[in-house]
């Protein structure tokens, strides 16, 4: 597998607590966020949200799209956000919000591997075209945020930590749990 350690970091001029309730809400993420082409609600979960399953659709500006559930771990309102990520990708992705000034600090973590066989096999030669559709998707949501609340986009950075995988593999999701298959 090929793994990768994404981190990316908006500034927004929106309220925190507004910017929280929109990530919070994945089902309405296509509506918003062009390059997610389908999200929705697989579970509900507790009144915080933890236990909930959304499903993804994502497409890259490089034409492959890429299909992935996230399981909500743990839910710190209007703080944190912790998933566990299962399907052509596999890992945790968070989201960290903060307050500064009325505007709002999103720290996105996304520490993953790919389990598309035709992506790891051509991960070494292929990884900073993949690196850069990641950066692409994120600057496009960035924007697409800012404007979908009717303010400014202040900053975006986002960058590869490194290639190493998760220090701890991510537990497997429970039985009954929702998995999406997608050929090789």
């Amino acid at each position: 597998m090929a793994h990768y350690r994404f981190e990316s970091e908006w500034e927004l001029e929106a309220p925190i607590d507004r910017v929280f309730e929109l990530l919070s809400h994945p089902e309405e993420f296509q509506r918003w966020w062009p390059s997610v082409t389908d999200s929705r609600r697989l579970e509900e979960g507790d009144e915080d949200g933890v236990g909930a399953v959304a499903a993804y659709t994502l497409r890259s500006p490089v034409l492959y799209s890429m299909d992935f559930q996230a399981k909500v771990l743990e839910v710190e309102r209007p703080r944190r956000i912790h998933t566990l990520v299962r399907g052509d990708l596999i890992g945790t992705g968070t989201y960290e919000l903060e307050q500064r000034e009325g505007r709002t600090m999103v720290r996105f973590l996304w520490y993953v591997s790919t389990t598309r066989r035709w992506m790891n096999v051509v991960a070494p030669v292929a990884r900073p075209l993949f690196v850069w559709a990641h950066h692409h998707v994120m600057r496009e949501g960035a924007a697409a945020m800012a404007a979908h609340f009717g303010g400014r986009l202040i900053g975006i950075k986002t960058w590869v930590v490194d290639r190493t995988p998760p220090e701890q593999a991510p537990p497997a999701l429970a039985e009954g749990d929702h998995q999406i298959a997608r050929g090789s």
